[in-house]
């Protein structure tokens, strides 16, 4: 009887261990094939990390500079004839009298102080990030910053000089000649590198690891 109860034991714990080990094996079989193939989050750590998170904060993390732009255009009277008749035409203009008056030479001329806003980021439309996992550190890989955008304040513009008349395409031509003088200014700054340490402090603040972080810019 006794030899029969210690059987039924013996029996009993060979089926709990079956048990536990079958529950161990399954639980890290969900963990490496399935719960790996989740699109909606990565797991660091065991925080779940929204990727749809990160996006936004490096879309949103951008480096604004305000700029402004003096651009000039200007015409000579070819031959001393014209410069008579012109210097003639604008004394009898009110609006150009002063001009008229001047004798410089100048047949027309127009001088903008134009404002305008440039952006930097990266765009994720175009690029992706990446994660690389590995022993003791964990590697951001995200594109380069960029200029994302420019725009110009038409309330901004202020017509510093205006001699003769001009036409509305030629101004727009002025402007497009203001906007990559503030693209060439932002160049000169280096602005796209400066970009970068907004990005990367938002993505050490979001990304909690006990992994050393490592963040790398894609060229």
């Amino acid at each position: 009887m006794r030899r029969q109860r210690i059987k039924e034991i013996r029996t009993l714990i060979v089926r709990l261990a079956l048990i536990a080990l079958i529950v161990f094996a399954g639980y890290w079989i969900y963990k490496l094939f399935f719960k790996a193939e989740s699109k909606d989050e990565i797991v660091l750590d065991e925080t779940p990390l929204k990727v749809e998170q990160i996006r936004s904060i490096l879309q949103l993390n951008t480096l604004k500079f305000q700029d402004e732009a003096v651009v000039d255009t200007v015409e000579y009277y070819k031959t001393g004839s014209e410069l008579f008749v012109g210097s003639l035409n604008k004394m009898l203009d009110v609006d150009q009298m002063k001009h008229g008056l001047s004798g410089d030479g100048v047949k027309r001329r127009l001088t903008l102080i134009m404002k305008g806003e440039l952006l930097y980021g990266v765009d994720l439309q175009r690029k992706d990030f990446q994660f690389v996992s590995k022993e003791d550190s964990l590697i951001i890989l995200i594109p380069k910053p960029e200029l994302l955008s420019i725009a110009l304040n038409p309330k901004g513009t202020e017509v510093y000089i205006e001699n003769g008349e001009w036409k509305d395409y030629e101004r727009m031509s002025l402007q497009r000649k203001a906007r990559n003088k503030m693209i060439a200014s932002g160049n000169r700054l280096k602005l796209s590198e400066r970009a970068k340490a907004p990005l990367e402090k938002a993505l050490r603040a979001l990304v909690k690891t006990d992994k050393v972080l490592i963040i790398k810019f894609e060229q």
